[in-house]
């Protein structure tokens, strides 16, 4: 009745989470008029998993939240809080 997924490998056996895999965003024609005209960084249309030594595609993913998170650059780090003062309190 239920069928069993088969995970996806390359030639180089690497799987979708493998640090060689690279998630590739592949944007519409819009998208690409946005992002070299325009300068502004759209979101994918899809991301492609894509092996980084044999080139072979793993998959495509269209989730939401993760092109969404692709579109987002990390945000940089908050600084650090102040170190507390050393001042005598009364």
């Amino acid at each position: 009745m239920f069928r069993s997924m088969r995970v996806r490998t390359c030639p180089c056996g690497h799987t979708r989470s493998h640090p060689e895999v690279a998630q590739d965003p592949e944007y519409t024609l819009w998208g690409w008029i946005q992002l070299s005209m325009l300068g502004i960084t759209p979101l994918p249309d899809r991301i492609v998993f894509r092996c980084r030594r044999c080139g072979k595609s793993l998959g495509v993913s269209r989730d939401p939240a993760l092109l969404r998170k692709r579109a987002k650059p990390d945000a940089p780090a908050p600084p650090p809080p102040p170190p507390p003062s050393e001042e005598p309190t009364p």
